[in-house]
């Protein structure tokens, strides 16, 4: 049985390691509504002072690419963990989201790779 991300997850800032680019976010909440395969999820994070909201509705766990406004999305599952990729033509962004602590942590280690801007981060998420 695959494990089951919903929930709302608030970030721990101190145990997440983020690079410069990042760095400036001090605190966030994410909402998942995992009903598997479909995946949904909301996030607002903040810097400074500044939310950044982010959704997607209705993603499934198929690995099927999905294509839609310049980018292909696409979500599967290695293992227990599963792996949420964006991708245009100058850059791909993924996250492997993994729960931690029989579920009480969430953590999605991040990869962006292109357009100048590669990073690589590890958010670290409580279940509220």
């Amino acid at each position: 049985m695959k494990p089951d991300f919903s929930g709302e997850w608030i970030l721990d800032r101190q145990a997440s390691t983020l690079s410069p680019a990042a760095a400036a976010f001090d605190s966030g909440v994410m909402r998942i509504d995992h009903r598997e395969p479909v995946f949904a999820f909301q996030i607002k994070m903040v810097a400074g002072g500044k939310s950044v909201e982010h959704a997607g509705e209705g993603r499934v766990s198929d690995g099927r690419e999905v294509a839609g406004e310049g980018i292909v999305t696409s979500l599967c599952w290695d293992g227990d963990a599963l792996v949420f990729t964006f991708r245009e033509p100058q850059w791909t962004m993924s996250f492997r989201y993994e729960l931690l602590e029989k579920g009480r942590r969430l953590r999605a280690v991040e990869q962006l790779r292109g357009a100048g801007r590669d990073q690589d981060n590890v958010w670290v998420y409580d279940r509220r």
